[in-house]
Order: structure tokens, then C-alpha cells, then sequence
């Protein structure tokens, strides 16, 4: 059965890597004097498509400028964090994550991945460097922002207490993904809410959440996973309360841009009556999400700032 999954996974490969990547290695773009091949291009179309499959269904000039976006985002960070890290230092931290990794492919151990990496053409060391990246980069953020996250904990616990006291004994949950971005004005808001509207009405959430979502979560196209209604705040709550599974908000405003939230699936759990474990959940929640914010509003400003030049 394993086998009979990674010749279908080379198959797709073979149908969405374009004919231009079996030539000889060009060079794409440059940043920073950092040179970026059509290799890179194609290693990272295969590496996404393992990581969420149903990206297939993408046409494959989207799926090669995704690809393209991916690896240029990636080389910004790994530029900047070479300024304050050494890299190689976190195997530890790194091999967890690999496990977690083939866990989600539904493999059974790590030889089955190395298998997996070898059919597709990927290195491991290739895999491991993508997860140190975004283990760094998390640091890094963490590092230059963690003392000025903000949170009103008086008026969370107020909101949190409201909430448990007014609920039954079940209360919902919600699988969300989300798709998040911003815009220099409202002109440029709108246009680009008209070509996600468009590209959801063609692809899907999840795809389009992989292509034009500036929130870190792009790469899974969007999931944010399980939460419930306690760890949510009205104006989102009240946003997709009554949303029909698969169906995804209106626009909601958030700190770092425009958001859009999907509902993919929704049941009932019974009532938390641990203010204190809730609470904790809530804050923890919380200051993810400002680092997240943090996060995207960080590398833009790298991107902003950084020499992209194609050849």
C-alpha cells in the first residue's frame, strides 16, 4: 500500500514539475547577491506537494509562481537569521519536528520517509534546513517581540467568566482555516478580496489559502485546527456562529490585515468548567496570535528592504 502511494505521488510530480526543470540549472532570481536556481523552484514544488497533496489541483503556472513566492520568502528569512544564528545547532528541535512530520504523512517510521524523500527526489538535509529556518525564524521573532505583546488579561477573564456563566453544558468547536492579507489602501484591498473570492470559486479555500495567504499557517493551506468558542473573540464568533460547514466568513479585520475564516467543521464538546485551564488556553492563544501578527508585519519589512531581482 506504501508503495503503491509514492508511485502515485512521482506520477503527480511528474505531471506538475514543468519541462523547463529537467534542463540545466538556470538561475531564477537574485536576492541580495544570493543566487535562486530552477532546481530550488523544483524541489520546492515537489516539497509542497508533499506537505499538502491537494495542491495538485492548482494549474501549474500558479503552482510554479507559488513555488517561486515560497522559496524567495524562505531565502529572506535564512539571509537575515544568518546575521544572529549559527545554523546546525538544533537537531534535536529539528528531528522532533520530522517526526511530527511523518506522522502526518500516515507513515509508519522513519524509514518509510527517507523511502518517501528518495522517490521524490528530495534530500532529508533539504527538509531539515526548510524546519530549522522556520524554527529560527520563530526565535528570532520571539526574541525582538515577546516584551511587547499586549494582552488585557482583566478583560479577558471579565469576557472568558461571561461566557462560561451564560453557556449550556456543550459548547461548539470549530476546524478553522483561514486566509489572511493586507493592502497599501482600499483600492488594493478590494482588488485582492475579488481575486480570492475569484480563486476560492475556482481551487477551493485551502488552495487559494496556500497561494495568496500572508499568515504563516499558508503552507498547510490555512489550518489553524480545533478551537472553541471560549477561545474566540466576539467579533470572530459571532462572524462564523452560524456558517454552514464549508462556508467561510466575511471579511474581518485584524490587526495585520484582512481575515477570512472557514468553517470546515463544527461539533459539540462538553462544557469547560476549569476557569483556570480555559484562561490559560486563552492567553496562550493570544500571544501566538500577536506574534504571528509580529511575524508577518516583520518580513515585510525585510521584503521591503530586500534587492529581488529576476533574471
Amino acid at each position: 500500500m506504501k508503495k503503491k502511494f509514492l508511485l502515485i505521488f512521482i506520477f503527480i510530480n511528474l505531471i506538475f514539475i514543468p519541462k523547463i526543470f529537467a534542463q540545466k540549472i538556470s538561475i531564477i532570481y537574485i536576492i541580495e547577491n544570493t543566487p535562486i536556481t530552477n532546481l530550488e523552484i523544483k524541489n520546492e514544488i515537489s516539497y509542497l506537494l508533499l506537505i499538502n497533496s491537494s495542491l495538485r489541483e492548482v494549474d501549474q503556472n500558479t503552482l510554479n509562481e507559488f513555488a517561486a513566492r515560497s522559496v524567495i520568502r524562505e531565502k529572506i528569512k535564512e539571509i537575515e537569521l544568518k546575521k544572529f544564528f549559527v545554523f546546525g545547532k538544533n537537531e534535536n528541535v529539528v528531528n522532533d519536528y520530522i517526526n511530527n512530520l511523518i506522522a502526518d504523512l500516515n507513515l509508519e517510521n522513519k524509514n518509510q520517509f527517507n523511502q518517501l524523500l528518495e522517490e521524490i527526489s528530495l534530500d532529508e538535509n533539504f527538509i531539515k534546513r526548510k524546519i530549522e529556518i522556520e524554527i529560527l525564524w520563530n526565535s528570532h521573532i520571539y526574541r525582538l517581540y515577546n516584551e511587547k505583546i499586549n494582552i488585557n488579561e482583566e478583560l479577558l477573564k471579565e469576557n472568558l467568566a461571561e461566557q462560561i456563566n451564560t453557556q449550556s453544558n456543550e459548547i461548539d468547536e470549530f476546524l478553522l482555516y483561514e486566509i489572511i492579507f493586507s493592502g497599501n489602501n482600499s483600492a488594493e484591498l478590494k482588488n485582492k478580496y475579488n481575486n480570492i473570492e475569484k480563486s476560492i470559486n475556482e481551487i477551493g479555500f485551502e488552495n487559494t489559502a496556500n497561494i495568496y495567504s500572508d499568515a504563516t499557517s499558508s503552507k498547510s493551506g490555512g489550518k489553524i485546527g480545533w478551537i472553541n468558542e471560549n477561545q474566540l473573540s466576539n467579533i470572530i464568533l459571532n462572524n462564523i456562529k452560524n456558517l454552514e460547514l464549508g462556508s467561510y466568513s466575511k471579511p474581518i479585520n485584524v490587526s495585520n490585515g484582512v481575515m477570512l475564516l472557514l468553517v470546515k467543521d463544527k461539533r459539540k464538546i462538553s462544557k469547560i468548567i476549569s476557569m483556570e485551564e480555559e484562561f490559560k488556553k486563552l492567553i496562550i492563544k493570544e500571544k501566538n496570535d500577536q506574534l504571528n501578527q509580529f511575524s508577518n508585519i516583520h518580513y515585510k519589512k525585510l521584503e521591503l528592504n530586500t534587492e529581488i531581482n529576476e533574471n
